[in-house]
């Protein structure tokens, strides 16, 4: 019955006209949301994408040794003073010859803890006379004898020595 009058109308009107307008508030909140959203997944991409792109090879690790040697307390002060004097005046150094160490006696020093599997093999080898432990890749040298990783396999790694294979295994 308020339809039919002209002031039924104008109030259908107005009702009408007030919900539009409280869907359009909501609608632009919801657009203002969306806008953000799309750019803040824009930004993630481009900084994934970069990633892939400008990082694609991984840096080249470096073997790294791990002192398990414990540090020898602080010497003298004038044993201190003395060392730090001969280490201003050169000294003679005398060559000595170069020793071949045999096969057994680098086995001997050498311990393979593990192997790391993945994409990159990684050795982890001891070595008893220095007291240090190595993280190794392929084609990495360690030690003091310029041990080289000739290849790293399930259970064994393959070192070179001047020519030599020879074999650590777990």
């Amino acid at each position: 019955m308020t339809e039919s009058t002209p002031e039924g109308k104008l109030l259908n009107l107005i009702r009408n006209d007030q919900s539009k307008s409280k869907i359009g508030k909501d609608l632009s909140i919801f657009t203002k949301i969306n806008i953000i959203l799309i750019g803040i997944i824009g930004i993630v991409a481009i900084i994934f994408i970069a990633d892939v792109f400008i990082f694609k090879e991984k840096p080249l690790v470096e073997p790294v040794a791990v002192d398990t040697e414990v540090a020898a307390p602080e010497a003298e002060p004038a044993l201190q003073a003395h060392k730090a004097q001969s280490e201003l005046v050169p000294e003679k150094i005398e060559e000595t010859p170069v020793k071949k160490i045999s096969k057994e006696e680098i086995l001997g020093n050498l311990n393979l803890l593990g192997i790391i599997t993945g994409d990159n093999n990684q050795a982890i080898v001891e070595d008893k006379t220095s007291k240090k432990t190595y993280f190794l890749y392929k084609g990495n040298s360690f030690g003091e004898l310029e041990l080289k990783v000739y290849d790293i396999k399930d259970s064994l790694v393959i070192l070179d020595y001047k020519g030599e294979k020879i074999e650590l295994s777990i």
